[in-house]
């Protein structure tokens, strides 16, 4: 009778640990796919991109930061960069992180490895240091001009709480030497002076 119960409980503990050892590949699985699906990122430039539907605009890369705003289907924003998954973009002049899945932005996506060893090889020769020169070179000649769509400040540096130098008006010119995180630097007035990027247009 007690060889029985024995090979009973024997099956029983068995079963109960195949049931285990199922469960746990399952959900590991399900972690190695999420983790893959995190290994791209989209190359593109700093660009005015609208929105594929409505969009929550987040204060940081998680579904759990505080929500700064919400973009409508069609809606422009500044897009800044993709940190796989999460665009940073510039929205009412402030920072803020949208899913990428949500934006329609002209770009291309790389796997995060690949990226990292083109990274590594400018640095292993030293004769290809003089590109970057080259390439901050022409994009400072590349100036262009360029109209405000709306009546906005010219700064003295990159923030919205440094002095002010002067109001452009709608529809006045400027000329900008480069754009970098979202403020474009003007010559204004004969001075160096800086533009939130999503006020100026170049039609």
């Amino acid at each position: 009778m007690n060889n029985v119960m024995n090979r009973k409980s024997t099956k029983m503990v068995a079963a109960a640990g195949l049931a285990l050892t199922l469960a746990f590949t399952t959900v590991g699985a399900g972690t190695i796919n999420a983790d893959a699906a995190q290994t791209t990122k989209y190359v593109a430039k700093p660009q005015m991109v609208t929105a594929k539907s409505d969009v929550k605009v987040r204060a940081g890369e998680s579904t759990k930061s505080k929500v700064l705003g919400i973009l409508k289907k069609g809606e422009k924003v500044y897009f800044v960069k993709d940190d796989y998954g999460w665009s940073k973009v510039t929205y009412k002049g402030k920072t803020g992180y949208v899913g990428t899945r949500y934006l329609n932005i002209p770009g291309k996506q790389v796997d995060s490895k690949k990226a990292s060893v083109k990274k590594a090889t400018p640095a292993k020769a030293s004769t290809k240091k003089v590109t970057p020169t080259k390439k901050t070179t022409s994009k400072a000649q590349a100036s262009k001009s360029v109209t405000a769509k709306t009546a906005v400040n010219v700064r003295a540096s990159q923030s919205k709480t440094s002095k002010v130098l002067g109001v452009l008006k709608k529809g006045e010119k400027v000329t900008v030497v480069k754009e970098s995180r979202g403020w474009s630097q003007v010559t204004y007035k004969g001075k160096t002076g800086y533009v939130a990027t999503q006020f100026l247009s170049t039609k």
